[in-house]
């Protein structure tokens, strides 16, 4: 993870499926050690993630509206031409599908904040 770099990430624990070559063996790691192993990866990849995020502040981008914010009407939400989701002040010219460019003011690890620079 740490070599490559991953923008995100699905995790989770093992467990053997039907149907699968691991059906056949036994599972010998207790699921204590399975969820500290899944929450060292998950911490270790949002790390990774909001290093990379952080690098997005001040760089202008394509946004596609999705809608409104999960949060807050106040703001749309929207996927970046780099496909990170992305939140921006609500504006009454903007419709679902339309695109604007933005400006990218803060983040974390799973999404750019911005303002709008032209619509």
């Amino acid at each position: 993870m740490k070599e490559v770099r991953y923008d995100g990430a699905y995790m989770y624990k093992y467990s053997p499926r039907e149907n699968t070559l691991a059906w056949k063996y036994d599972d010998d790691v207790n699921d204590e050690i399975k969820q500290r192993r899944l929450a060292e990866i998950i911490d270790q990849q949002n790390k990774i993630a909001a290093e990379i995020n952080l690098q997005e502040i001040g760089k202008i981008h394509s946004v596609l509206v999705e809608g409104e914010s999960k949060k807050s009407d106040k703001n749309w939400q929207g996927r970046s031409d780099t496909n990170k989701v992305c939140i921006f002040p609500y504006s009454e010219s903007l419709k679902v599908g339309s695109l604007v460019d933005v400006k990218i003011v803060r983040s974390n690890s799973a999404t750019l904040f911005a303002e709008i620079v032209k619509q």
